[in-house]
């Protein structure tokens, strides 16, 4: 039912009874099963490859704790967005930079004489622009050990003959960071031709990390992982992500949704104050209705709990009511009607 402006807006109001659900979720599972999987390359970053398709609407309905590949824009501010150099600069400090990363292969361990040797790749150094002193002091202020620069190699001395101690710290010093923000993973910088300001894109989602570094624009910082966005700015943020996420993957696939649909997919998944997804684990998993849970998944799991705990079914929903061939609430069903036997009196 809609209502028209003078302006040309139109007001749409939901009749009593609607199965608004049920609607919003073959608008959404219909287009679904046409979309072709498929995956497209970022410019700029060669590593990273964006989930888009099937695969990304799984990934956000099933409220996948982390994206398969996260991606964080990060907007500067206007005194130093148009500036290459700066932003350049600003992007090395963000770009995560791993021992792995600059090593030429796995540390050498010398269990006799307690000495980890670290080889290093002059390319990857140049490339990250740090230095092999640079290195050797940071693995000595992390790790709180002996660590010397020697020959274009790094000496570390653990001061123990352990083998096991020593290839446990040998096991840490491959995974460390060693420059940057971790997690905020590969960094690059974009232009936007609309605009003409530079940003940065980020192989990573640490935006609790990334909006504390100077010159940052807080109000524009975004990225794909919407359980990032949950920590940091709350659950109405986190809301809006999913409608804008799940929007923008059915517009790369050129198929159109209305944003009602999406709206209400997002509020249902975050109106308990926290992100669950559609799935057993989530919504469907936590309805109140005993028969509503056993149609979906776990049977038989659902019925003995339900038995063993003395569960009563208040049988208000619609699967229920099918199930046992009641009338469902939604339409006409959702109306009752009450007739007077009695005859009105004469006067």
């Amino acid at each position: 039912m809609a209502k028209k402006y003078s302006d040309g807006r139109e007001e749409f109001h939901v009749e009593k009874g609607d199965p608004v659900g049920m609607i919003a979720a073959q608008s959404m599972g219909e287009p679904g099963t046409q979309m072709v999987l498929r995956a497209f390359h970022l410019a700029g970053i060669e590593s990273t490859i964006s989930t888009s398709g099937l695969p990304r609407i799984a990934e956000l309905v099933d409220a996948k704790k982390s994206p398969a590949t996260p991606i964080t824009y990060v907007y500067l501010e206007k005194s130093i967005n148009k500036d290459l150099e700066k932003v350049v600069a600003l992007m090395k400090k963000i770009n995560e930079v791993r021992m792995s990363t600059i090593m030429r292969h796995a540390p050498m361990e010398n269990f006799g004489k307690g000495l980890i040797k670290i080889s290093l790749s002059g390319q990857e150094l140049e490339s990250e622009q740090l230095t092999a002193k640079q290195v050797a002091s940071k693995l000595a202020k992390e790790l709180e050990v002996e660590a010397y620069e020697k020959e274009g190699a790094i000496y570390i001395n653990t001061h123990t003959k352990d083998a096991k101690k020593i290839r446990a710290l040998s096991t840490k010093i491959s995974k460390m960071v060693i420059s940057g923000i971790e997690g905020a993973g590969k960094t690059t910088v974009q232009k936007d031709k609309n605009t003409g300001e530079f940003y940065i894109i980020a192989a990573g989602s640490n935006i609790e990390s990334i909006i504390n570094v100077d010159g940052v624009d807080k109000s524009r910082l975004t990225t794909n992982d919407v359980f990032a966005i949950y920590r940091l700015f709350g659950i109405e943020a986190a809301r809006n992500s999913i409608i804008k996420e799940l929007n923008q993957t059915l517009k790369e696939q050129k198929i159109s949704v209305d944003e009602r649909h999406l709206m209400l997919i997002a509020d249902s998944m975050t109106s308990s104050g926290s992100i669950k997804g559609v799935g057993r684990h989530g919504l469907s998993g936590q309805k109140n209705s005993v028969l509503a849970r056993a149609a979906y998944e776990e049977t038989v799991k659902h019925l003995i709990h339900a038995a063993a705990f003395g569960e009563i079914d208040p049988m208000e929903g619609v699967t229920e009511n099918i199930l046992v061939g009641k009338q469902i609430p939604i339409g006409t069903g959702s109306v009752k009607l009450g007739i007077k036997t009695e005859q009105p009196k004469k006067k």
